[in-house]
């Protein structure tokens, strides 16, 4: 018997396959993305996990802008006073405090111009950031020892890919006509910002923008034995009294890894949704679907009960077919699901963001619930247009044109 019923489910598709295909799409979509969610979930945390290693569990990050929109200081050019930051170095249980100002600049290497972000700083304070708090190392060449030489040091991508041609330790590169020499090159670090990074100092900064007395931002290096939360109070305490800057943030390790882990659940959640909808469409285009094939087969349902199929027999047929739709609309959508995670952890990687996507991080068992999902779906879908067919009567089904 059920080999008869999946003899006619797949005539009936290869009947109408446009509009079958057309349903199944519809469970597809929701799936893929359902699918994509999750194979990139423990991905996207591990990365994010990664970063907030790179922090630092001592370092407080001091930039303009509201914490919910970090970049909207920045983006602005929004500068504090030199003066207001260093002064947050009397503060007890700071270390010291870094300067650090960002901007865009042209930067020519073997007659090939780009236009990159460029970072100003103090070279012996960034050394300590950056090694010791930050984990960042030189892979070749060695940071400046002053900060009055046009000297830069490059990060491993922007070393590697921003030019055409790898730009090696000892080379020139001309940043806003000035040439400057490349004194080192730190080891790749897997995160895109940090392995397109251009360093100079912040006084051969000054010479080429004019920018002078400001800086964007300060990290903030604090004692070993520091109380890293009530220092951060302090600082936002001291920064309130400055009236340059009027919305500024002051991240600590752990208040940015909440905002970091409240940023990547309202994504999930977004997407998990729009998948949802996508899935509620698809199970009511599965539904039209079967209303739409009980009326062009009421002959055939009238034949069939006439030679003998019960009305339980009509019912199972219908129900077994939007089921089956829903099966290959979730088998497809698990297939192009990972396909698509697995080109989006490829792109990461291009990008600088390594181990995204791995096929042994996926949850199998959690595919196959996601695929028995699909065929209750479609069957759940197909309920009503099934009892439809069930309750015909053979006469008047036969008489149906």
């Amino acid at each position: 018997m059920l080999k008869n019923f999946l003899t006619l489910i797949l005539k009936g598709i290869r009947y109408r396959p446009i509009r079958s295909w057309l349903t199944v799409l519809g469970i597809v979509i929701g799936i893929m993305l359902v699918v994509v969610i999750l194979a990139l979930g423990d991905g996207i945390q591990g990365s994010v996990e990664r970063t907030l290693q790179m922090f630092g569990s001592n370092l407080i990050v001091v930039y303009p802008g509201k914490e919910s929109n970090p970049l909207s200081g920045i983006l602005g050019g929004e500068r504090f006073r030199e003066r207001d930051l260093l002064a947050l170095e009397q503060i007890p249980g700071v270390a010291f405090i870094a300067l650090e100002d960002i901007v865009s600049m042209n930067v020519e290497y073997a007659g090939e111009k780009k236009t990159t972000l460029i970072h100003a700083v103090n070279w012996r304070k960034t050394k300590i950031l950056l090694e010791e708090s930050q984990g960042f190392k030189l892979e070749s060449g060695a940071w400046p020892s002053r900060d009055d030489t046009a000297e830069v040091v490059l990060g491993s991508r922007a070393a590697t890919t921003l030019f055409k041609n790898r730009v090696q330790v000892g080379d020139d590169i001309i940043i806003k006509g000035k040439r400057m020499k490349v004194a080192g090159i730190m080891s790749p670090i897997g995160l895109q910002t940090s392995d397109n990074i251009i360093l100079l100092s912040m006084n051969i900064f000054r010479d080429l923008t004019g920018i002078r007395g400001l800086a964007m931002s300060g990290n903030v290096k604090t004692l070993p034995d520091a109380n890293i939360d009530l220092v951060a109070k302090q600082i936002r305490f001291e920064l309130s009294k400055q009236d340059v800057v009027q919305d500024f943030s002051v991240l600590t390790p752990a208040k940015t890894e909440r905002l970091a882990g409240n940023i990547l659940t309202i994504i999930q959640l977004v997407l998990m949704v729009i998948a949802l909808i996508s899935l509620v469409v698809g199970s009511v285009g599965v539904m039209n679907t079967m209303y739409t094939s009980v009326l062009e087969r009421t002959k055939q349902i009238g034949i069939m009960k006439a030679i003998g199929a019960s009305s339980d027999d009509i019912l199972s047929l219908f129900l077994l077919e939007s089921g089956f739709i829903g099966l290959v609309g979730g088998l497809l959508g698990i297939l192009f699901g990972i396909g698509l995670a697995y080109l989006i952890g490829i792109y990461a990687t291009y990008e600088g963001i390594s181990g995204l996507f791995s096929f042994s991080s996926l949850d199998y068992f959690g595919l196959f619930v996601i695929l028995f999902l699909t065929f209750v779906i479609g069957v759940i879908s197909g309920l009503m247009p099934a009892r439809q067919a069930a309750r015909m009567e053979p006469a008047e089904a036969l008489r149906y044109e």
